[in-house]
């Protein structure tokens, strides 16, 4: 987050906060779900990254670990 208090009405606390009432929620009913616009293995992050820097993904890119 900018540069912003950590208290006061509207500091970094209070959106937090809000944040954790209001999105959270819809997160886990499913109401709001990330897109993922591409998947790598950890092994191919440097891949991710310059893909991201390109601007030749859309949505979340994702390192995956394991299977």
């Amino acid at each position: 987050m900018r540069g912003r208090p950590v208290t006061g009405a509207h500091g970094k606390s209070a959106i937090v906060n809000a944040v954790v009432a209001s999105v959270w929620p819809m997160i886990g009913d499913g109401l709001v779900r990330p897109i993922i616009g591409a998947r790598y293995p950890i092994q191919r992050a440097a891949e991710a990254h310059r893909a991201l820097a390109a601007g030749e993904t859309y949505g979340k890119v994702l390192l995956t670990v394991g299977e």
